[in-house]
């Protein structure tokens, strides 16, 4: 089993991440990997709150190039828009080779830092893991 891991730096606009993170799975195709790992936050990371909002549908063309490519993908970590409290979830996502979204992980325990300098609650614009999601 060959596994690649593709740690991208993820700072410019979502576009081009998504395209650098689609030329990293296409180069793992043709080294024959079995799985594909993106890292956390592939999307978008930075200020721009909107930018790193996820849904379903475009989880859609990670699911479609992994059965076009007969590859697993393990999305590190999306930020998945709940419609329900216009917030995200912190979510990691494992598609098989046919396309199926196989299991899904939310992040259940959020961070939180109050120094002088620095003040960052991430339960804001995150919340925790349910019990149950329906796919």
């Amino acid at each position: 089993m060959k596994v690649t891991l593709v740690q991208m730096d993820s700072t410019k606009t979502r576009e081009e991440n998504e395209q650098k993170a689609f030329h990293f799975m296409k180069q793992a195709v043709l080294a024959k990997t079995d799985i594909i790992c993106l890292s956390e936050s592939f999307v978008y990371w930075g200020k721009e709150y909107e930018k790193r909002c996820c849904t379903l549908k475009d989880i859609e063309k990670y699911q479609n190039f992994a059965k076009e490519n007969n590859v697993n993908l393990i999305l590190g970590s999306v930020n998945l828009l709940d419609e329900n409290s216009n917030k995200t979830t912190n979510t990691c996502f494992v598609i098989n080779r046919e396309g199926n979204i196989v299991h899904r992980y939310d992040k259940k325990y959020m961070y939180q830092v109050n120094k002088e300098n620095l003040v960052v609650d991430e339960r804001q614009r995150t919340i925790p893991r349910k019990d149950k999601w329906i796919i």
